[in-house]
């Protein structure tokens, strides 16, 4: 079993045992009467590593929720037991293009070289700490950066 929390956001990775998951919401149940804090099963997911259909419902049935697939997003990283595809990468780019879009023509070369460099290179960070992206994902990172910057400096 392994458990990963932050703040109000719990994951869950249990073995395929159906006796030890009924266990799991039993436990799951005493938690909220002790605690007084009420598991919302209406927002949880079931997702099968194997990806068994069968068995999702089965558990999904069980624990009152809806089932899910792969990737997931945990904080803002999407999370596969396989190779992430490029399509789940561009929501990246899409957040550093928004930001940038607000600040076009508002800056000096000084002021768009700060943004760049001390804040918008956090977010693709962030994601390179638990993967190596995509060339086409940097590719475009970059472009933006240059586009954003209007004079090629990044």
């Amino acid at each position: 079993m392994a458990l990963l929390q932050y703040t109000d956001d719990t994951i869950l990775c249990v073995q395929d045992d159906i006796e030890m998951a009924q266990n799991w919401k039993l436990l799951l149940y005493l938690y909220e009467s002790i605690s007084d804090l009420k598991i919302n099963f209406s927002n949880s997911e079931v997702i099968m590593i194997s990806q068994d259909s069968e068995k999702t419902l089965r558990y999904a049935e069980m624990f009152n929720c809806a089932t899910g697939s792969w990737p997931i997003k945990y904080l803002g990283v999407p999370v596969s037991g396989n190779r992430i595809q490029i399509s789940n990468w561009l929501p990246l780019e899409e957040k550093i293009s928004r930001r940038l879009d607000g600040w076009k023509g508002h800056l000096s070369l000084g002021g768009c070289l700060t943004l760049l460099n001390a804040c918008l290179s956090n977010i693709p960070i962030y994601s390179m700490s638990m993967y190596l992206l995509p060339k086409t994902i940097l590719k475009k990172l970059i472009a933006s950066g240059k586009d954003f910057s209007g004079r090629g400096v990044v």
